[in-house]
C-alpha cells in the first residue's frame, strides 16, 4: 500500500469504515473492467451488493421509514466497490484521478420516492475517500429485487492513471 492509499484508507477508518476483501464474482463476470485511454484507464466496477462479511444486508425501502439503515447498506456496497477499484488499481487507490459515475439500485416499494437520499450513503463514502475530487454523475433507481435480497447495489466508474 502506498502513502496515498494509506491516507485514503485512514480517512475511511476515521469515519468508521473499512474496505472489505476484494469481492469475488457470483456469476460469469469480472469484478471490474479496465479500458485503456490515451494516458489513463477507464475502470468500470461491476455492481457490488450491500454485503457485510459476505452476508447480504437485506431490506426494502418504504415510505415513512428511517432512511439510515438503507444509507448504511449503500455505504457498505460502496466500500465493496472501492475494494474492487483498489484491486483494479493494483492495490494503489492513489492512481484514481476521478470517480466519474455512481449508480445505485435500491430494493424499494413502488411508492418509495427518496432514492437519492438513500444513495447519499454511498456518496458519503466516496466523498470521504476522495474529498478533493468533484462529485460524480449519479443515478439512483428503485428495483423490485437484487441478488440475495440485498438492500442496495452500486456500480462505480472511475478514471485511473498508470
Amino acid at each position: 500500500m502506498d502513502d496515498v492509499t494509506g491516507v485514503i484508507e485512514l480517512r475511511l477508518a476515521t469515519a468508521g469504515w473499512h474496505l472489505p476483501a476484494p469481492p469475488r464474482p457470483r456469476g460469469s463476470y469480472a469484478p471490474y473492467h479496465l479500458a485503456p485511454l490515451d494516458e489513463a484507464r477507464l475502470a468500470c466496477v461491476s455492481g457490488q451488493a450491500s454485503r457485510l462479511d459476505g452476508v447480504p444486508i437485506v431490506g426494502v425501502c418504504r415510505p415513512g421509514q428511517d432512511l439510515e439503515p438503507a444509507r448504511a447498506a449503500c455505504a457498505q456496497a460502496a466500500l465493496s466497490g472501492l475494494a474492487a477499484l483498489r484491486q483494479a488499481c493494483g492495490g494503489d487507490l492513489g492512481r484514481v484521478r476521478a470517480i466519474l459515475q455512481l449508480r445505485g439500485y435500491l430494493r424499494s416499494g413502488a411508492d418509495f420516492e427518496e432514492h437519492s437520499a438513500v444513495l447519499d450513503g454511498a456518496s458519503q463514502v466516496l466523498g470521504t475517500a476522495f474529498p478533493d475530487m468533484p462529485r460524480p454523475a449519479r443515478s439512483a433507481m428503485g428495483v423490485i429485487s437484487l441478488p440475495g435480497s440485498a438492500w442496495a447495489e452500486v456500480e462505480i466508474t472511475a478514471l485511473i492513471v498508470g
